[in-house]
């Protein structure tokens, strides 16, 4: 089950790497230690493309169904859930203890949140969990409405990075919604470019390989159209959409890693506000 890239490396010194449920409960304090306290506002950035999607077609959240892959401890599976409480998820990662872990957390979320709704899924939280590759996940073609990713690519080689962009445009119907989030790349903060790698040296062996590489080409050649763009601090989320029709190698305008091309920078100050991020389109 578990690929050698995944069970042969403790990335960034992960006691035990993902596989104990001691690493499961150090994570999120070793990875907010490890970004001075700003996990939480970057990877809410990912919530960005999906609320635009939401809001631009016009879609009931009820009637989703939304996977995040790699979900780790579940924590930006709760932001999820605050934003929309019925929204219908499916928690996903290769670890059974971070799953566990997930679990845990959403649970608490829903005592907290939402105590008094009937979402029916696991532990009527409206979530369904799911442990597998994000290369190789046991859905059907075209039975999800977006798929979410946060913080995995840069620890996949990048033939598995190619392998998980087909697997998403393959779960995902027509119209549907790929989300990204990751580490920023070489030209999208050129002032940190010299310096960028050098987090490849804290056991991250294919971090080097990822700041280097076209994300927005590895999604069009798996049929996707390029949507936005967003930064955060040192997070960037990109977004993709599947084409209504079933073709692959739909025409996009495609992103780069120049700052100049980035349709919202936001700023960590309006994330810990609460205050919303402004987008501009381009076309």
């Amino acid at each position: 089950m578990y690929p050698d890239y995944y069970a042969d490396n403790t990335f960034h010194y992960q006691s035990d790497g993902w596989l104990s449920d001691r690493s499961a409960a150090v994570y999120e304090f070793s990875t907010e230690a490890l970004f001075f306290g700003r996990q939480d506002a970057m990877q809410r950035n990912s919530l960005l493309p999906l609320a635009e999607y939401i809001r631009s077609k016009g879609l009931n959240p009820a009637n989703m169904k939304v996977v995040e892959v790699s979900c780790g401890t579940g924590r930006f599976h709760t932001f999820l859930k605050d934003n929309w409480p019925t929204l219908r998820t499916i928690a996903s990662d290769l670890s059974p203890f971070y799953l566990a872990r997930a679990r845990d957390n959403v649970n608490y979320w829903k005592r907290q949140r939402a105590a008094e709704l009937d979402l029916g899924g696991k532990d009527n939280t409206g979530t369904e969990y799911m442990q597998c590759a994000m290369e190789s996940m046991p859905l059907a073609d075209a039975s999800v409405d977006a798929v979410i990713c946060v913080y995995a690519f840069h620890e996949m080689p990048e033939e598995a990075r190619v392998a998980a962009a087909t697997e998403f445009y393959r779960v995902l119907k027509p119209g549907g919604l790929a989300v990204l989030t990751d580490s920023v790349q070489l030209g999208d903060r050129p002032q940190w470019d010299k310096t960028l790698g050098a987090f490849g040296n804290f056991n991250e062996p294919h971090y080097k390989n990822y700041i280097a590489c076209d994300n927005g080409g590895v999604f069009e050649a798996a049929g996707f159209s390029c949507d936005s763009k967003y930064l955060a601090s040192a997070s960037k989320t990109l977004s993709f959409i599947k084409p209504q029709h079933s073709g692959f190698g739909s025409a996009a305008t495609g992103f780069s890693n120049s700052s100049l091309d980035v349709i919202a920078d936001s700023t960590l100050a309006a994330h810990a506000s609460g205050a919303a991020a402004v987008a501009a389109k381009w076309n």
